[in-house]
């Protein structure tokens, strides 16, 4: 069972790795605006770089296929393909699902490509580089994510759960 949650850890790395592509494919960092600090987005809109309708549209694209892809794919595994069928099966299969993705999310995208190199870089926004683009912005995200996900992991699961009873 470890080997096939590793497994699918890798393959939640790799939907990872395609949403943040499809996110910035067209506008680059602009694409991702939203997941930017409120005083470099204010600064990127009166920039001109994107309009309101624009960013709220990016916005509400984003979060819908994020949800599509933390919920959807890690229900498929466990429910599909793992067979899990207990409250707690389905929770702690999330569980160990969600911070697999969290921390791939935390060392290579918030990090590595973020915090450590200058394709995030706006024009016109050097000076909010302190606010979001260093490592130690970054550095206990992941530490804080280990209990406060401990609730989403248990609704989660419970849903997953209610869904694999009417399986």
């Amino acid at each position: 069972m470890l080997w096939t949650i590793a497994i699918e850890i890798l393959i939640l790395w790799a939907c990872y790795a395609a949403y943040m592509a499809v996110l910035v494919h067209k506008r680059g960092p602009i694409g991702g605006l939203f997941f930017y600090p409120q005083a470099m987005i204010d600064r990127v809109k009166a920039l001109g770089l994107i309009t309101e309708e624009e960013f709220r549209g990016r916005k509400r694209f984003a979060f819908a296929l994020l949800i599509a892809w933390m919920l959807v794919i890690p229900g498929v595994m466990i429910l599909g393909i793992n067979g899990a069928r207990s409250w707690w099966d389905c929770c702690w299969q999330f569980y160990a699902l969600f911070l697999g993705a969290e921390f791939f999310d935390w060392l290579f995208i918030d990090t590595i490509w973020v915090a450590l190199s200058d394709w995030w870089l706006i024009p016109g926004t050097e000076d909010l580089n302190g606010t979001w683009h260093n490592a130690r912005v970054k550095q206990w995200k992941l530490l804080k994510l280990i209990p406060f996900s401990v609730p989403l992991t248990a609704a989660v699961g419970g849903l997953y759960w209610l869904i694999g009873r009417m399986m």
